[in-house]
Order: structure tokens, then sequence, then C-alpha cells
């Protein structure tokens, strides 16, 4: 086993080093070449500093996800250790057996995403009791769970909680997390018989399928759906679904099917208060072996207090802040975070007052096109690329999802969308121009 995954490790780097600067790859990623194990849906890979395990996880992470998923053709996650981590690690090794390794690995859940690691407040302590209730009888307590809140604050992790306790406690359970687009997506293919979609979605013990409001207007996926939710629910198989507003609030979606969103037990999540932020960012800081006394809790406290409504994006600050430490090689006060955190504060409280339309606009205006243009489907050169930066732009500094993105750039399909931002990714590393547009334009919209 361990050579199986340290030879995918082995085609990541190598697809890295024609997508990264020479110099950067020789410094940065070539000495990070070993692959301590492999446990659940994460491969941890020694890096030889903390400096080089902080500047992959600050400004890489996501491309080096990327690229080896590409390689594997599977849904895998990177966890960059030192040898700090090795030294206190009592967990499976690589070449030992560990019973979830293959229930997890193939059916998507992160193995981050536990009970033990969700940090419970005011917020969302109703919603965790019966999320552990559900998991500990699943199909018996409420069937379906549906949960629901804003965006980044933890319905997914709380989601995927229930289904990795179901398989701790028996990794023969069949289970399936599924967000609702790709779900869509399995089933076009279905009609396309380019997918074995009976396959995957019959005699699952579990279904975990995320953003149930994306179903809006997808008549034929819905009646899919509907059947699959029919069938487990008869044979009280658990059902959790997640949404971004309580199911009586769904638009466009068939009565007989938000109706039944309601026969077991709703829950919400709301944003955490500045005693739970505070809570995260220690249990962040956990997770990186730092303990909480190392960081004072002034420094908590500013943090907590400037990023309010997105547990992601407060997560993020206290990365940037470790991280700007480092690079500095300076202890963490609150004047460091103060400076760390001096382009992104702004930035966040910029987004409050960003939208769409704005985004669009300003694109449109940079490249000389009209706004009909840009939400045209014409595909002329000249209004593709603006489109396709646009759709770019709008996921970076809004964070929509592709479905989101499509409907407010004329109904096109997530797919699009999905294909469009990867080719301004793309783009950005190899093309000059296009990247010094895109840093024009986040001026601008700044």
């Amino acid at each position: 086993m361990y050579e199986q995954y340290q030879e995918l490790w082995n085609k990541t780097l190598n697809k890295l080093s024609l997508e990264f600067d020479k110099n950067e790859f020789e410094e940065i990623f070539k000495p990070v070449n070993k692959v301590y194990k492999f446990q659940k849906n994460l491969i941890y890979v020694v890096a030889p500093s903390q400096f080089h395990k902080s500047r992959i996880e600050s400004f890489h992470i996501r491309q080096v996800v990327r690229a080896l998923n590409e390689i594997s053709g599977e849904n895998l996650d990177v966890k960059i250790i030192t040898e700090d981590f090795i030294a206190n690690d009592t967990t499976v090794p690589i070449n030992g057996i560990d019973p979830n390794i293959n229930n997890l690995y193939r059916h998507n859940l992160k193995a981050i995403y536990t009970f033990e690691n969700y940090v419970v407040g005011t917020n969302n302590r109703f919603a965790n009791l019966v999320a552990l209730q559900v998991a500990n009888q699943p199909g018996k307590v409420a069937n379906p769970l549906y949960i629901f809140g804003g965006v980044g604050l933890g319905k997914t992790h709380l989601m995927q909680a229930i289904g990795n306790f179901i398989l701790d406690n028996d990794p023969k359970k069949k289970i399936l997390y599924v967000k609702t687009e790709i779900f869509i997506e399995d089933f076009v293919k279905k009609l396309k018989n380019e997918d074995d979609f009976n396959q995957k979605y019959n005699d699952i013990d579990v279904l975990l399928i995320d953003d149930i409001q994306f179903l809006s207007k997808k008549e034929q996926s819905q009646l899919e759906f509907f059947k699959i939710f029919e069938k487990m629910h008869n044979e009280n198989k658990q059902i959790v679904v997640t949404s971004d507003r309580p199911a009586f609030e769904l638009k466009d979606i068939m009565d007989r099917l938000t109706s039944r969103f309601e026969w077991g037990a709703q829950v919400d999540i709301k944003e955490p208060d500045v005693n739970t932020r505070i809570d995260i960012l220690r249990k962040k800081l956990a997770s990186e072996k730092i303990g909480s006394e190392e960081i004072s809790i002034e420094v908590l406290e500013y943090i907590a207090c400037n990023f309010t409504s997105n547990i992601r994006i407060l997560e993020g600050a206290i990365k940037r802040v470790l991280f700007y430490s480092t690079m500095m090689n300076k202890e963490i006060t609150v004047e460091l975070t103060k400076e760390a955190l001096k382009d992104v504060i702004p930035e966040i409280k910029r987004l409050s007052n960003t939208n769409v339309t704005h985004i669009q606009k300003t694109v449109s205006s940079y490249y000389n096109i009209t706004l009909e243009n840009l939400l045209s489907n014409s595909r002329k050169a000249n209004f593709v690329l603006p489109r396709q930066i646009a759709m770019y732009l709008t996921r970076d500094l809004l964070g929509s999802s592709y479905p989101k993105i499509g409907s407010d750039f004329g109904g096109k399909d997530h797919t699009t969308v999905m294909h469009s931002i990867q080719k301004i990714d793309n783009l950005r590393i190899i093309n000059n121009q296009v990247d010094e547009d895109i840093k024009k334009l986040l001026s601008k919209l700044k």
C-alpha cells in the first residue's frame, strides 16, 4: 500500500513541476517528496521544515489537491506534516490495516469532518445533538435530517461527521456523500447512458446530499431524487440533507418533495458568537499542533471580532497570521496580527458591499463590451474571455457555488462555469496578460 501512494505523490510532483516556475518548484515542492501514510482519504506528506509546510498550505494547497485528484481520478486531500507530527502520531501507519479506508476513500468523506473536530456553541448546539442521535441510530430518530444555514457555517462538516461516525461503528455500511450539482450531473449521464447511475445510488444505507436548493427548476432530477428518497425512507435508510434555507422557503422544487423534507427534523446553524469563534480558533491552533497558551487571548479576540460570518474565512485568518509570523520570524502579538491581516480585513468588509452585478459591470467596462454581450451565449473570443474572467472573479470574491454563478450569468450550466473557472486558473499561470488583467480588475473592485 505504501508504494501505491508514494507513486501517486511522485506523479503529482511531476505534474506540479510543469505548473510552477522551476526555481519555486525546486525550493518549495521538491523537498516534500516523502509519503508518511494514507489514512481514510488523506495522504500525509512530509515537509522538511515548518516553512515549507506553511508556504504550501497558505498559497498552493488548492493547486496541489487539484493536481493530486487529476492524477488519481479520485477526491483526495493532502495533509502537509513535519517530523514533529510523526514523533507524536499514534494512529495507524500507511502499511497498517485500517478497516475504514476503503469506505471513506470511496465515498468522499473527509477524515477531518468528525464530531470531535466540530466546535459546538449556542449557534449549533441543537443541530449537533440531533446529528449525534441520527449517527447513533441511523434511520430511526430523524429521517430525513434537514440541516440549513448560511455559507461557511459548518453544515457539510456536521453532515459528514454523521457519515464518519456511522462508518467508525460499522465499516460495512454503504454511505454516499454527494453534492446536489453532482447528483444532477450523474442523472444527466444516466439519460445519455454514459454512467451506471443505479449502481451508485441503489442499495446504499445512508445518503448525504449537500445543497439541495440547487435542485431548483431541475424537474427531471427532482423526480429521480424523489424516487430514491421514497425507496430509502420506506426501507428506513437514513437521509441527511443540507440547504441554505428552510424547506418551506425552497424555490421551484415540487411540493411533495419539500413536504417530505419536513417529515423528520429540521435544524438550523446560525452565525457563531464571539466566544464560539474563539473556540474555533483554538481548535484550529490545536490541529496545527500549537497550544492555545502560545497565542494570547487578545490576538484571538481581535481575529474573532473582525471575522464574524464565515468559519472557513475565520480559520483562513488564523492560518495567515501563523504563516506571517513564520515568515517574519516574530512572535505572534496583536500588533503582528494587525499587520498580517491589514489587507484582508478591509477585503472582508468590502465583500459585504460587492455583488455579482458590480463584478459583471466592472469586467464589461474594462473590456469595453456591453453587459448584454457578457451575459450572452456568444462564442466570440472577445466575449468569452471576459465572461470567464467575470465568473472566476465571482467565485473568488463572493464564494458563490457553480450553479449560482451559472444562474447569475444567464442560466449557464454549472459544468460550463467549472470549465471556465478552471481555464482562467490555468491561464493565470501561463499567460501574464490574463494575470495582469485580473490583478487590475481586483484593484478596481476593491
